[in-house]
């Protein structure tokens, strides 16, 4: 059943550019990253009747990785707040399988075969050259320290959150993991913005806002589950394949460009992604 967890990945990972793309689009990202989290845990909230809440023992690693989603939200909308979705998501996102790679042998005691790690290699890598090569192009550098911080959280809450599903009902865990987001970053909004202008922007975009919040939640669902089954390195890695749905996006929605440089680059997360499968089927 080794497909399971590749289904699974590439389904979120379709999801997650879509809502991104929303964050993106949206006139306050503040606003909408806030309401992403906050918005579908609500509406969810009564399935913890049949879930359960999360076991005693998740609750630390629910807490912990809650506070790291509240610090990615902020940096992630500082990030698209100063650049493209072109050249954030890729490197956000392509620089954090790698760090995971890294630091999930250490902390989780994952072993990745040669092939793995090639296959990582060079999902990361194309992943990174379709963000820079966007960057090239638009010749700032203002947001790229700010997806590399992104790049961090990613990376941070992926082992945490691999931890904590292992305890619990994967659905409890994110209902109240983004419930829990949500809430961390209210005193932050309300601070950064008129009660006034969070009511008016509620009333104008809340349908898009509420879609957002659900595709994120399914998304973050689903790569939970795979998490359950197989390595968290390889989802990691294979959740960045969004990257490639995002810059297709972003050309085709926003209008950003997309051209030789960044096929060659998905080129070589195609590659990757294949090695991963052979990997995992290993």
């Amino acid at each position: 059943m080794w497909f399971v967890p590749v289904i699974l990945v590439l389904l979120s990972a379709g999801l997650h550019a879509g809502w991104n793309l929303i964050v993106k689009r949206h006139e306050d990202k503040l606003f909408s990253g806030w309401l992403t989290s906050l918005a579908p845990s609500a509406l969810l909230a009564p399935a913890l009747v049949f879930t359960g809440l999360p076991a005693a023992e998740a609750w630390p690693i629910l807490c912990a990785s809650a506070l790291v989603h509240s610090v990615y939200m902020i940096v992630l909308v500082q990030a698209y707040s100063h650049g493209d979705l072109s050249v954030v998501y890729p490197v956000a996102r392509g620089t954090a399988p790698l760090l995971v790679a890294l630091g999930a042998p250490v902390l989780l005691g994952e072993q990745l075969s040669p092939m793995a790690v090639l296959g990582i290699g060079l999902v990361g890598g194309g992943i990174t050259w379709l963000g820079l090569s966007a960057w090239h192009a638009s010749g700032t550098l203002r947001a790229l320290p700010w997806a590399l911080a992104t790049a961090g959280t990613i990376a941070t809450y992926s082992m945490t959150d691999k931890i904590g599903v292992a305890r619990t009902h994967p659905l409890a865990y994110v209902i109240m993991l983004l419930g829990l987001n949500g809430l961390a970053l209210t005193p932050y909004v309300l601070w950064q913005r008129d009660p006034r202008r969070l009511a008016s922007l509620w009333c104008r975009t809340w349908p898009a806002v509420v879609a957002g919040g659900v595709l994120s939640l399914v998304a973050y669902l689903l790569v939970l589950t795979a998490m359950r089954l197989t390595q968290v390195s390889y989802v990691a890695a294979l959740r960045e394949t969004s990257v490639v749905f995002a810059a297709l996006l972003g050309a085709r929605v926003l209008g950003e460009p997309y051209g030789g440089r960044r096929m060659l680059a998905s080129l070589l997360v195609a590659s990757g992604l294949f090695l991963l499968v052979v990997a995992m089927r290993g």
